[in-house]
Parts: structure tokens; sequence; C-alpha cells
């Protein structure tokens, strides 16, 4: 996954000399504006796939998060029912205990 870096504001580049003024110097010029116009076209539609994913993902986040809190409200009314489970006979205590030692 590849991170998204806080860039601020969009800067053109700059050359540091200033070239004569020429066709080719003009050429030159529009081939710097059209690769950056296409970086920025995809760079933005980049940030669309992204911002698509992470809705995607708040959708089915919220999703759980509903049913979450309808299990924990269910298990809450439960719990404030008394149930009162009959142990079957063989679980009733009794006082009659025998211990042994086993020696290994």
């Amino acid at each position: 996954m590849t991170k998204v870096r806080n860039r601020g504001i969009i800067r053109p580049k700059i050359t540091t000399m200033p070239r004569n003024k020429s066709e080719a110097s003009s050429q030159l010029e529009l081939y710097k504006l059209v690769t950056e116009q296409q970086r920025i076209k995809q760079e933005l539609a980049f940030i669309e796939q992204r911002t698509v994913l992470l809705k995607q993902r708040l959708s089915t986040l919220k999703t759980q998060i509903e049913g979450t809190e309808r299990s924990i409200s269910h298990l809450r009314h439960a719990e404030l029912k008394p149930s009162r489970i009959a142990l079957p006979k063989i679980f009733r205590e009794t006082n009659n205990y025998q211990a042994f030692d086993i020696e290994y």
C-alpha cells in the first residue's frame, strides 16, 4: 500500500536557466505542460479510486457496527431476564466426597 504524502501547494517545475524564445523552446514548454497535466489527471484518478474504496470500507464498518450494537443490546436484555436452569440429577451437590491418594 502506498502512502499519500501531504504535498501542500502544487508548484510547477522551474528550470534554472530561462530559454531563448524560439519554436523549440515553446515546444519544450508545451511538452512540460502536457506532461504535468497528464500526471495530475493520473493522480486525480488514483485519488478518486481511493475515495471509492474508503467509502465502501466506511459503509461496511457502519453495517458491522450496527450489527454489533444490536447483538450487544440483545445480550444485555437477555442478561436482565432471570433464567432458572434446572440441573440434572447427576450435577446436584452432595456432601459425600471420598478422597484418595495416587502415587506414581
